[in-house]
């Protein structure tokens, strides 16, 4: 409901580097993040624009300071994050996840549908 009243926005996974939690082709529900209204907390999935580089990534809060977040991927292994670019400002910060809906689950109900 939410989403179709424009509160949530999607994206879809790409990489390995969310995993076991997000998967490539899964798609995420996320609420834009806006300073003073929605404070990072540690343990929540956000989308942000890379410190460096012209891409937007999604990983997991781990620390939280005053301006900046510290994040890491689930699967460390193969994760561009905070280990490689430092702390990430609140101003890059794009959205918070809020669910997901797992590829399978939409590939099912995309088939059931025609």
């Amino acid at each position: 409901m939410l989403f179709f009243l424009g509160l949530r926005k999607t994206a879809i996974i790409s990489g390995d580097s969310m995993l076991p939690s997000l998967k490539e082709g899964d798609i995420v529900f996320f609420k834009n993040y806006k300073e003073g209204k929605s404070d990072p907390k540690p343990g929540q999935i956000v989308i942000f624009n890379h410190p460096l580089k012209n891409k937007n990534l999604i990983k997991r809060i781990n620390l939280v300071n005053q301006n900046t977040i510290e994040v890491f991927g689930d699967n460390m292994e193969f994760s561009e994050d905070s280990n490689k670019f430092g702390l990430v400002n609140n101003e890059k910060i794009i959205g918070i996840v809020t669910s997901k809906l797992i590829s399978s689950k939409l590939k099912s109900f995309i088939n059931s549908k025609r």
